[in-house]
């Protein structure tokens, strides 16, 4: 049987804080800065989406570059993840390692949606046209990629349902439930890329409001349900040592 070296509980909790806390921050940048939550409809003109980046060019551009320290929040989060994970298979861990790339691979569209507003807001008195393909380029790379997230999902999900009786699981029973939703939330989004309005639209309810939610309260169940377990790994670490 393969065993793997103690997870220092103290850089645990450092990286699962230090996501979340640039989650917030990404978030907030987000809404008040580039002011795209929601999304603007789909039928803006070119003429209304270049008067939107003309009206809040700085302001977008500054919520650009905090986005740019911060867009890539998950990663300190996924590292985390991958570390519990990998203690719940034996031999080369290939849900795990498929849970990373995956997880690694969401991030960039994370990263990319901030830096196409940036662009599009750094010069607004270009022809509106090409302004409102950078916004199109944005808003559909933030709601319809949806290539990756199945791929960290599927594992943790996995994981959390096969693994009910072993002593180190993270996971519990509702947890594993709840990545099933979610990643089952997530597929809807590439829907956006064929209605203008409506609920499949880009600012719609099915493709943008629930899985921009779910997506919110899943990363802070994340941190719950890691911080509580690393707490109890400490107690079990404590009794038998």
């Amino acid at each position: 049987m393969m065993t793997y070296p103690t997870i220092s509980p103290r850089a645990q909790r450092f990286m699962l804080w230090w996501g979340w806390v640039m989650m917030i921050a990404f978030g907030l940048s987000y809404w008040l800065l580039i002011r795209l939550l929601p999304l603007n409809p789909a039928t803006d003109t070119a003429a209304q989406v270049a008067a939107f980046y003309q009206a809040n060019s700085l302001s977008i551009r500054i919520g650009a570059v905090i986005c740019s320290w911060c867009a890539a929040f998950a990663i300190p989060i996924y590292v985390v993840l991958v570390a519990q994970s990998v203690r719940l298979e034996k031999g080369i861990p290939i849900w795990s390692i498929l849970q990373f790339g995956g997880g690694m691979m969401m991030t960039i569209f994370l990263v990319l949606p901030p830096l196409f507003w940036g662009v599009a807001a750094f010069s607004p008195d270009r022809p509106p046209e090409i302004t409102l393909l950078m916004h199109e380029l944005a808003n559909l790379t933030l709601v319809t990629t949806d290539q990756f997230f199945i791929f960290n999902m599927v594992p943790i999900a996995y994981l959390a349902l096969s693994r009910r009786g072993h002593p180190l699981n993270p996971f519990p029973r509702w947890y594993g439930y709840y990545v099933v939703w979610t990643a089952l939330m997530f597929e809807i989004g590439a829907f956006a890329l064929l209605p203008r309005t409506g609920p499949f639209a880009w600012n719609g309810l099915l493709t943008y409001w629930i899985p921009f939610s779910i997506f919110g309260i899943w990363m802070t169940m994340t941190l719950v349900v890691l911080l509580r377990a690393i707490r109890q790994q400490e107690a079990m670490s404590a009794s038998d040592g």
